[in-house]
């Protein structure tokens, strides 16, 4: 495995992530974050929206949606100050956006403000949102997808370019490592979940990425002979990526990660901890 075109074996990891990290989970959090980029990319394009009139009828606001991705920040150990959080939803300084934007708000809005107090929204601690925070007049308009049917054609799949100008081409293996799988006491169920979910990521990169060649094999819990099926595919040059799935826990038998370590030139570790990450959203 001490080439390139082996690229990362994946290491260390829990045996259900051949399952979740690639799959579900993942995807439900980017969808997650794709809404809340629209809703940011709206609320920047709607500048004659006021803060005001957003917390009186929905008891939030953009500073509030900036304390809750600072918040969110926190939670998941990323660094992010709230200036910085505050910039991102407004799409530029805080204190910039206000001498462009920001206009005195009426008596009405503020007897309003006052009144709903009750109900705006909670939010972790952070600069205070004062009663005045308001956005200009300008011209209206929809989202753009106001209007739009549930079975309205998806917006067509961003490509995620590797510089070459082309498609990704890649061969793929994929190693089971289980004793009782080997042995036929159950079905192999990870290695195909694997490839299940790499084709599904082909057919989601919109041509970018395609699974030139694909192959599996289910080896017993032995760590020669793990080592030995990675090592000759390597040398064989037969793929570009391995993901091995199984003997990944605590137990006696459990030498995936020990038989991968035989062989590689460099771990990866930034792929573990992220396969990890992953991995915590399904099993804490």
């Amino acid at each position: 495995l001490g080439s390139s075109e082996l690229g990362a074996v994946l290491q260390r990891s829990t045996h259900s992530w051949a399952v979740g990290a690639m799959a579900a989970a993942p995807l439900t959090v980017q969808a997650e974050a794709y809404a809340f980029r629209q809703l940011v990319e709206h609320l920047q394009w709607r500048s004659d929206v006021q803060n005001i009139d957003i917390m009186n009828l929905a008891g939030f606001c953009r500073n509030c949606l900036a304390k809750w991705y600072h918040a969110g920040a926190k939670v998941y150990g990323m660094p992010l100050g709230y200036d910085e959080a505050t910039e991102r939803v407004y799409g530029e300084p805080y204190a910039q956006w206000k001498k462009k934007h920001q206009a005195k708000a009426s008596e009405e809005q503020l007897s309003i403000f006052e009144a709903s107090k009750a109900k705006h929204a909670r939010t972790d601690a952070g600069p205070a949102v004062g009663a005045g925070l308001v956005l200009g007049a300008g011209a209206g308009g929809h989202s753009t997808v106001c209007g739009q049917e549930c079975d309205a054609p998806p917006p067509a799949p961003v490509a995620q370019g590797h510089g070459g100008g082309g498609p990704v081409r890649a061969a793929v293996a994929v190693l089971t490592c289980s004793d009782r799988a080997h042995q036929g006491v159950y079905e192999d169920k990870s290695g195909p979940a694997v490839l299940e979910a790499i084709g599904a990521f082909a057919e989601r990169s919109g041509g970018s990425f395609v699974v030139a060649r694909a192959e599996s094999k289910v080896l017993p819990d032995n760590e020669a002979e793990i080592a030995e099926q990675l090592r000759s595919w390597s040398e064989a040059r037969s793929c570009d990526v391995v993901f091995t799935t199984g003997g990944t826990g605590f137990g006696p038998r459990d030498v995936t990660p020990e038989a991968t370590r035989r062989v590689i030139t460099r771990a990866a570790e930034g792929l573990s901890r992220a396969m990890a990450w992953q991995t915590s959203f399904h099993e804490p």
